[in-house]
């Protein structure tokens, strides 16, 4: 099968690159590395290919082949030239990493094997995340049975793409490889996310961990580091008080009962799209419903790794070696179609690292009594700039494509990010103003709600830790607060939540740090000034605060996993009907063609046969910058058309080649089918019977000459 030897080979030489470039980087983090590399990396350069396929030679049906192919070859040549280097002691993976290698493996399976899989020979997905693969999977096969050169925007033919596009584009390369729909999702989610939890965890042991412990468990930066894999896998938000009232009557002791916990069905919070000031966000459900954010985010984990060493590894004065940063931007820049959101994100962390590591060495923050020193602060600026140019000159072109050409839409400043979505907040049905006094507390409210301990958490370890480590920690707050003062796209609550993910992630290390130091230290802090208690006493006082702590940080994310575990599934192709429509358009309509389907539909038998649809769901849609409200009305004024030249004359301004009539436009809610009209029409192609009939209408020939 092409797709097992081109990941084979290409992820291979992923390894190979960054084990010739980051030797002393540990093997958990090479390894995955290499896969999110060659994802990176071998994306564009098939879709390079493909693209020039289609276009300059006409090769529709074989461009992803073709492309496929090239990329393979190419990962084999960096293969034979890098991986002679390789040795068996580089990939040598230490005991306590190989476990929890495998718990992560793990973990990671059955996340992904619960939002998609497979029984009795169908594809199912669970319903809390239906919506977004409708969406995703149409991406993906436009090109894996489709010909989307120059990529448009399948639920809204005829117009470019203005969506990051790139991991779905990698997992139709999968599909066109021999994996199916099901496997080209869950597979690169799998290794996505677990490097996620490698990455964390290595980050961790490189901040906190000792240079050669004498046992594993003796070293502090291993325990950070499982507290901050834990971090990452749960939810911090106190919806797990909801729980307690919902499903156990208000009842702490029943709340723990191991049955009434298995039973938990549905996620605890709903904002912003219900009345609640706990968003789902922080659930599981972001990133079960957009693998793209899975490997987005692990490609920023890996690349924040690599610098956060490198700067480890500098001595006292030295500034960080811009070809490092230069392979670091190179990459960076690469990845930005993967998310654009994780990508502005990340450039704010990353740059103000870097920036803080510039002010540092002119003494602006480092320790007291140091001096000045323009040279090395340039020479620090001079390294940014080795990372901050390639990442732009590379990312700025994807991000004028992808948001049509203009600027209009991106960025606009919005304080306080969701704090206003609620009723309950001050500023409901407005903006927050900033010398509102009310408006900051429902501000406070807000985080408190949805982060619980984990900002005083923050906060302490800003008090416990090193410069070098509060620096970090400055960085990521800039990450908070560019969150909290701009809006990226249309929709606040469905983009920006991205950047708090992102923040999550990369505080995640120091709130498990400061957990950790309250259970190692909070004895040392209690004998100072609790000394009326007893030694023994003191050092459980602190390791029960721990404790407690540990569990309003983890609660909810238990909960939900039974949400996950329990979710129902539904069919992703459809009926047999469905299916066999979808089947026939695949072999009987032009790679490139669109169809006419009722709107404000998630999935359609066009999208899963890979072709675009005149609007698909419109949420969607208008969130990605196009205007919906035309087409809805052509749409619903051409189905209820009175007479087949009011129709044509509409469908002549619409950039579609087939019309569909099936259950979904005879049940609409938004327009009135007038079947008759459709009667007059000779079908291309029938199937099904009663309701469940489908009739394909090719617009050329029902309109003749009136076509557009």
């Amino acid at each position: 099968m092409l797709a097992v030897a081109y990941l084979l080979v290409a992820t291979l030489a992923g390894v190979a690159v960054l084990t010739r470039a980051l030797p002393s980087a540990p093997a958990i983090v090479r390894v995955p590395g290499g896969f999110l590399l060659a994802v990176v990396v071998t994306s564009w350069t098939t879709y390079a290919v493909a693209l020039g396929s289609s276009e300059v030679l006409g090769w529709d049906e074989h461009a992803l082949r073709v492309g496929l192919l090239v990329s393979t070859a190419l990962a084999a040549l960096v293969l034979l030239v890098l991986g002679r280097r390789v040795r068996p002691r580089d990939l040598r993976v230490p005991r306590v990493d190989g476990v929890l290698a495998v718990l992560a493996v793990t973990v990671s399976w059955w996340l992904m094997h619960s939002r998609l899989r497979e029984e009795n020979g169908e594809t199912l997905v669970s319903a809390n995340t239906w919506g977004d693969l409708g969406l995703h999977g149409a991406l993906s096969r436009s090109f894996s049975v489709g010909a989307n050169y120059p990529t448009q925007y399948p639920f809204f033919a005829g117009e470019p793409i203005r969506y990051h596009f790139g991991f779905d584009f990698f997992a139709a390369m999968l599909q066109e490889g021999g994996l199916s729909l099901l496997w080209s999702f869950n597979l690169p989610a799998i290794i996505g996310f677990t490097a996620m939890l490698l990455t964390t965890f290595a980050i961790c042991r490189l901040l906190f961990g000792v240079a050669a412990p004498p046992r594993w468990w003796r070293d502090r930066g291993v325990w950070v580091g499982l507290v901050a894999v834990a971090l990452l896998l749960t939810n911090q938000s106190l919806g797990w008080l909801r729980y307690v009232q919902q499903d156990a009557g208000g009842s702490l002791l029943r709340a723990l009962r191991p049955d009434v916990l298995w039973a938990h069905k549905g996620y605890l919070t709903g904002g912003p799209y219900t009345d609640d000031r706990i968003v789902m966000f922080n659930t599981p459900n972001a990133y079960l419903t957009q693998t793209h954010l899975i490997v987005a985010m692990a490609v920023v984990l890996l690349l924040v790794h690599v610098v956060l060493a490198h700067l480890d590894a500098l001595s006292d004065g030295a500034a960080p070696d811009g070809r490092v940063l230069a392979g670091v931007g190179v990459t960076f820049g690469v990845s930005f179609w993967l998310n654009g959101v994780v990508w502005l994100a990340a450039a704010v962390f990353l740059g103000g690292l870097l920036l803080l590591g510039a002010l540092g060495a002119l003494g602006a923050l480092g320790a007291l009594g140091a001096r000045s020193d323009r040279r090395r602060s340039g020479a620090w600026l001079r390294a940014g700039a080795w990372f901050a140019v390639p990442a732009l000159l590379l990312a700025v072109p994807q991000a004028l494509l992808l948001n049509g050409g203009g600027t209009e839409g991106g960025l606009r400043p919005h304080l306080g990010y969701l704090t206003c979505s609620s009723t309950a907040s001050s500023c409901h049905g407005g903006r927050m103003d900033p010398f509102s006094a009310a408006d900051w507390w429902s501000f406070t409210q807000y985080w408190w709600l949805n982060e619980g301990v984990f900002i005083p958490l923050l906060a302490l370890a800003v008090v416990l830790g090193s410069w070098r480590e509060r620096r970090i920690i400055a960085a990521t707050a800039g990450v908070f607060l560019w969150g909290n003062l701009v809006q990226v796209g249309q929709d606040v609550g469905g983009q920006n939540h991205k950047v708090f993910n992102l923040w999550e992630n990369l505080a995640g290390p120091f709130v498990a740090y400061a957990l950790v130091m309250t259970w190692v230290s909070g004895g040392r802090v209690l004998r100072r000034h609790a000394r009326g208690l007893r030694v023994r006493w003191r050092s459980l006082g602190a390791r029960a605060v721990t404790v407690c702590l540990a569990c309003f940080l983890v609660v909810s994310g238990l909960i939900d996993a039974m949400t996950v575990k329990n979710d129902y599934v539904v069919s992703v192709f459809g009926d047999a009907t469905q299916q066999q429509v979808m089947e026939w358009i695949i072999a009987e309509t032009p790679l490139r063609s669109s169809f006419l389907t009722d709107y404000d539909q998630l999935y359609t038998a066009p999208t899963l046969a890979g072709r675009g649809i005149a609007l698909g769901y419109s949420s969607w849609a208008s969130s990605a910058g196009y205007d919906v409200t035309e087409r809805q009305r052509a749409i619903a004024a051409i189905y209820s058309a009175p007479d087949p030249a009011t129709a044509c004359a509409l469908l002549a301004g619409l950039p579609v080649d087939h019309v569909l009539v099936g259950p979904q436009e005879r049940t609409s809610p938004r327009f009135a089918l007038n079947e008759a009209l459709f009667d007059g029409w000779a079908p291309d192609a029938t199937f099904g019977s009663g309701a469940t009939t489908y009739r394909v209408f090719r617009v050329s020939r029902a309109c003749g000459a009136s076509r557009r």
